[in-house]
Order: C-alpha cells, then sequence, then structure tokens
C-alpha cells in the first residue's frame, strides 16, 4: 500500500489539534479542550495524562473524518508549547504534573540564578534571560521542593518530548525546545557539562537531543493499539509549537518574520547567526541553518477575558444572540484609531518579552463616561500591536528588521486587527492561506516538516511556500503610522511607570496573606 498521508499532533496551552494530511490538503481534523490547574496564584500545570487522552481522542476522530486507512500514513509529526517540564519515571509515566511555560513559581529560583557569579555566561551559553518562566528555574525548583521526584525522575521532558515518548517509546529532546534549558549550548548543539554541573543537574537525566525532523523511532504497538493507528509508523523527533507555527506561517527564508496573534502573541525574525538579546527569546528555527529571534507576549487573550467577564450578559440580537468575534471587530471597525483617547496595556498574566514581570498588570489609560464599548475593543487591539511593537523596536536594535509581517493565529481572521497591526509597525502584514483558503500555522508548518522527514518532499521551506498560494497583504496607512508613532510613546511611557508600582502592589498583596 502507497504510504503518501501525514498525521500531525499539535499539544496547545488549551487544547489538541489532530490533522490528517493527503497531498497538503488536511482530509481529516479533530480538537480537544483541556483546562490547566491552579494550586496558587503563580502556578500553572496539567496532568501529562490528559495531553494523551486528547492526542487519543482527536487522532482516532480525524482517521474516522478522513476515512483514510491508516497504513497509509507514512510519518507521524508532534508539536508543543515550550518551557514545560515533565519528569517521567524509566517507563515514560509522569512523576509529576507537567509545570507550563505559564507557571512562575520558580521565581525564587530565578532570582538565586541570576545572582551567580557566572550567571552571564549561562545566558550566552543558550542566548536566552534566566527568568522563571524558562525550565531551568523549573528544574531547580523541582531539586529544592520535590526532592523525592526530582531524585527518582529517569529523564526530564518537554510537552512535544512526552508525546513522542509515548509514541515512540524513545526519549529525546528537540533543538528548537531545548533552549529552555541554561545549560544547552545553542552554537553546538549538545549539553554543557560544567553549566550542569555548576547548577546541580545530572546530565543523565537528561534525554537524547536530536534535530527536530530526525526520525525519533516508529510508533509501537502499544501507541498504535491505543490510537487505531498501525505500529511502525515513523515519529519525528518533533518541536515547538511557535517554530512549527512559524513555517506554517510561511517563515521560509532568512529575514521573513511571523507575527504570531493569539492567546500568546509575538513576532519571530529568522536569522542565519545566534544573536544574545536578553530581553527577547532566542531558539532554533524548525529549518537547519536558521533560528529564531522571537518577541512573546501574554496580551492576545484580553479579548477573551473581555468577552467572557464584562460581556457576560450581552447578546446581540443581530447576530443570533452570541457575543463572539466577529462582532467585536465589526465594532471595532467603526471607531477611529486611537480609541477616543484610550490606550491599553495588555498585562494581564505578566508580561514576558522584554519586561521579563510578572507583577505586570493590564492597563485601561483614558477611561471617561464617554468611553464605549467599542473604543475599549478597538483599544485593546491596538494595545496587543503595540507589546508587539515594543518588541520588533529591540529586534532591530539587535540588527533583526524585517520588510512585512507573515501574520499567523487566531487574530488574522479579523481584517479590522490586521489594518491596526499594519499601522502600528508602518511594515505590510501579510495572511497567506493555502489553495482551499484554510490557514497556515502550526499543523501546515509540521505537516511540511514531517514530510520532509519521511522522503514525501525534498525541502520544508520549499513545500511550505507551494502551499500556501493566497496571500492578503495589508498595506499600513502612512497617515495612522505616524498617529499610531505618537500613541507608542504614551504606551511606552505608561508601561515603564508603572512597573515599580506593580511590583509595590504585589508586594502589599503578599503582605497581606
Amino acid at each position: 500500500m502507497t504510504k503518501t498521508c501525514i498525521l500531525t499532533i499539535d499539544v496547545g496551552t488549551s487544547g489538541a489539534k489532530t490533522a490528517l494530511w493527503r497531498d497538503g490538503a488536511r482530509v481529516g481534523e479533530a480538537s480537544q479542550a483541556y483546562a490547566l490547574t491552579r494550586p496558587q496564584a503563580t502556578h500553572a500545570e496539567i496532568s501529562a495524562e490528559t495531553w494523551w487522552d486528547a492526542v487519543i481522542v482527536t487522532v482516532r476522530e480525524a482517521i474516522r473524518k478522513s476515512q483514510i486507512d491508516p497504513r497509509e500514513i507514512a510519518g507521524i509529526g508532534v508539536d508543543g508549547i515550550g518551557w514545560t517540564l515533565i519528569p517521567v519515571d524509566k517507563n515514560g509515566a509522569p512523576l509529576h504534573p507537567a509545570i507550563i511555560w505559564l507557571d512562575r513559581r520558580a521565581e525564587e529560583e530565578a532570582a538565586w540564578l541570576r545572582g551567580l557569579p557566572n550567571a552571564s555566561e549561562l545566558v550566552r551559553l543558550c542566548a536566552n534571560p534566566l527568568d522563571a518562566g524558562y525550565i531551568t528555574p523549573k528544574l531547580l525548583w523541582l531539586k529544592k521542593r520535590r526532592p523525592d521526584v526530582f531524585d527518582a525522575a529517569h529523564a526530564f521532558l518537554t510537552c512535544s518530548g512526552y508525546i513522542t515518548a509515548r509514541l515512540t517509546g524513545q526519549m529525546t529532546c528537540d533543538f528548537t525546545q531545548a533552549y529552555g534549558y541554561h545549560f544547552f549550548d545553542i552554537a553546538r548543539e549538545r549539553w554543557d557539562e560544567n553549566a550542569a554541573d555548576a547548577l546541580g543537574i545530572p546530565l543523565g537525566k537528561m534525554p537524547r537531543l536530536m534535530d527536530c525532523a530526525d526520525i525519533a523511532g516508529q510508533l509501537t504497538p502499544q501507541a498504535a493499539a491505543q490510537l487505531g493507528l498501525a505500529d511502525g509508523i515513523p515519529v519525528i523527533a518533533g518541536c515547538l509549537d511557535a517554530a512549527a507555527g512559524a513555517l506554517g506561517a510561511g517563515v521560509t527564508r532568512v529575514g521573513h518574520t511571523n507575527e504570531q496573534g493569539g492567546q500568546a502573541g509575538g513576532m519571530a525574525i529568522s536569522l542565519d547567526k545566534i544573536v544574545v538579546e536578553p530581553r527577547l527569546i532566542f531558539s532554533h528555527h524548525v529549518l537547519r541553518g536558521q533560528y529564531l529571534l522571537q518577541g512573546g507576549t501574554v496580551g492576545g487573550g484580553s479579548l477573551v477575558w473581555f468577552k467572557d467577564i464584562l460581556t457576560a450578559n450581552w447578546s446581540d440580537h443581530s447576530d443570533g444572540g452570541q457575543t463572539n468575534f466577529e462582532q467585536f471587530s465589526r465594532e471595532a471597525a467603526g471607531v477611529q484609531p486611537g480609541a477616543g483617547g484610550l490606550i491599553f496595556v495588555p498585562y494581564m498574566a505578566g508580561e514576558r518579552t522584554p519586561l521579563w514581570n510578572s507583577n505586570a498588570r493590564g492597563i485601561f489609560f483614558g477611561l471617561s463616561y464617554a468611553t464605549t464599548r467599542a473604543e475599549m475593543i478597538r483599544a485593546m487591539m491596538e494595545g496587543c500591536a503595540f507589546a508587539v511593537m515594543d518588541n520588533i523596536q529591540i529586534a532591530a536594535q539587535s540588527g533583526a528588521e524585517a520588510g512585512e509581517y507573515l501574520g499567523s493565529g487566531g487574530a488574522t481572521r479579523s481584517a479590522v486587527w490586521c489594518q491596526i497591526k499594519a499601522d502600528v509597525y508602518g511594515k505590510p502584514l501579510v495572511v497567506a492561506q493555502c489553495a482551499d483558503g484554510s490557514e497556515g500555522g502550526h499543523l501546515l508548518g509540521l505537516y511540511a516538516l514531517t514530510a520532509q522527514a519521511v522522503g514525501l518532499c525534498p525541502s520544508a521551506g520549499a513545500f511550505v511556500d507551494g502551499l500556501l498560494a493566497r496571500r492578503t497583504t495589508y498595506e499600513p496607512s502612512p497617515k495612522n503610522h505616524a498617529y499610531y508613532k505618537n500613541l507608542f510613546e504614551i504606551y511606552l511611557s505608561i508601561s515603564r511607570k508603572a512597573l515599580p508600582e506593580f511590583d509595590a502592589l504585589a508586594e502589599i498583596e503578599r503582605n497581606k496573606k
């Protein structure tokens, strides 16, 4: 039987998505939502078994919808969220809930790392800052607070590494995920023994490093039975979801830039050299010879918050009685740039780049009795764009400047939001789609990467370029860009001046307890 199909699995923050592909088209797709647990205010975790259960459900459903014989599947690709720690035993069973990227419990450990005499060397080694969100502080937290789990662990896995292990029985860590560990030598692509020894991390517990397109192993009979697949299917090592998403958005060559609009927004510029800029994030791209200089923000979920909290009892009968984001976009379209003098600072869950501050919070600046709901919606869209622009300016200072932005994520469905971004950045925002109008993104990038790995295409980058046949370009308005430049300076002033007060407020709240 000819094997021409690819199965892709994307394990995200709030849900898993699986797609079955044939000849560049999705022939079956399924998703499964799940919830995080927060045992304490700064904690964000989930049972890794919940991920695996979601994978089982979505794989079986995608196969059912596609009506494809599982024996036609030539390869399986997995991507997952970053900065996630899962300690497992020798059989791959989790010993502790997965501590994910949103988790900030390791602030004390991060502060200890920043106080080390060789702190700057650790930053240079993996080209990333010493922040509580990364895996290194979480690993030290586990060693200090749960030594029983740390000592019993056979290996420490990432999100995608855990799913790959469940599929193949092989414990690996791909290059796009390894930057979360500050004893990863990003230039030499290996664990650094001296750095690991200095941190007290036994390298014997670290999984095998692999390129994301390398074959990690074959689907085991046990996993195949659970998923309803044929055993022996090659499984790639997998990758970071943001890196797969960048490829799926069309970032195939050096200089291409992905603008991400979702729960976790940001940007990623493809480079051919290592750049150490501690205010930003740096990782391998999924394409060999390329890296990604990234900005990661948290404001994308602010519209979800607004919908769920402030408009809980509101319905628009002209829209079928449903409160939805299409309606939000229509409202924002009727508001002039600047949202009637309202500025939104979208630090709803602290902020990652470039602030690295867990205490930061959201701000509406300029509210009045005249403020409308539509103005608040537009201000949130503009504020999220300003947060990304903050990172874009810093990247440019490091010599990484984009000519255009390739948009991805749920925000690209809003033409209003796309135009706002183009006007704020002062550069075209391009939304590339497949010939059938479907979006690019994590699953498309993962499909191309897996197809290359199993020999169905010679180049994942060229493959994606060919698949993204439709391009919608939002050209910036020079007038609006000039206006937004002035507004952005006020945004920066508000955000920076508020930081000491955020820290003071957090200290007051801690003392109250």
